[in-house]
């Protein structure tokens, strides 16, 4: 069985915002769709909810504990690598005092960056979304 005739891995996806900048990194070579841009996040775990999974996920790949605000948008997509069920979650640091500059692979970027970045095809519309939503701020 092909893995498009399965369920969709559902992905919880992290949209951590500070101070006007958004928390991305850049996807390695032996994940799906490298060097792409990335939110932190992953797979939710079974009977996780997605919002559960970008605390764990952010905490993981990052070391920055994140607080879920709101969900921002949920969406399928099909890759050639499978089907996925996208959550992505704004959520602020834990405790800003927690905030560096780089959070292991990860790095602070600008709404007004994030057009210039490669994402995966099914970020586009929540990468739009948040470089509109700083312009009117």
């Amino acid at each position: 069985m092909r893995k498009m005739d399965l369920s969709p891995d559902r992905i919880g996806i992290a949209v951590v915002e500070h101070a006007g900048r958004y928390l991305v990194g850049v996807r390695g070579d032996d994940a799906p769709l490298p060097g792409k841009a990335e939110f932190p996040g992953g797979k939710c775990a079974p009977r996780e909810r997605s919002r559960e999974a970008v605390v764990r996920e952010c905490l993981e790949e990052t070391g920055l504990p994140v607080v879920p605000v709101e969900l921002l948008a949920e969406k399928s997509h099909d890759y050639p690598h499978g089907r996925v069920q996208l959550a992505f979650w704004r959520c602020r640091p834990a405790n800003p005092i927690d905030v560096r500059e780089e959070h292991r692979a990860f790095r602070w970027v600008a709404a007004a960056e994030l057009a210039s970045l490669d994402f995966p095809e099914a970020n586009a519309e929540v990468v739009r979304g948040l470089i509109d939503t700083s312009k009117t701020r």
